[in-house]
């Protein structure tokens, strides 16, 4: 599967990325690829991510640290 590669190309460090506003329009979280080729979940709606920041099942821990990316 060819997933949406991070960072996204944007003219303009102010403005958010046009590859952004189209992932948000298609929905809340799509799975993406990390500049460092891991897969991840990228929240584009400001909604879904207040609900992330408050739920206490998420937190900054890797699973598996030893398998975290290092970048």
């Amino acid at each position: 599967m060819d997933l949406p590669t991070l960072p996204f190309d944007r003219a303009n460090v102010l403005e958010l990325a046009p590859r952004m506003r189209e992932l948000q329009a298609d929905g809340p979280i799509t799975r993406v690829r990390t500049a460092t080729g891991d897969e991840a979940w990228l929240v584009t709606r400001y909604d879904e991510v207040k609900a992330l920041f408050a739920d206490p099942r998420l937190g900054r821990s890797h699973p598996r640290p030893q398998e975290a990316a290092r970048v």
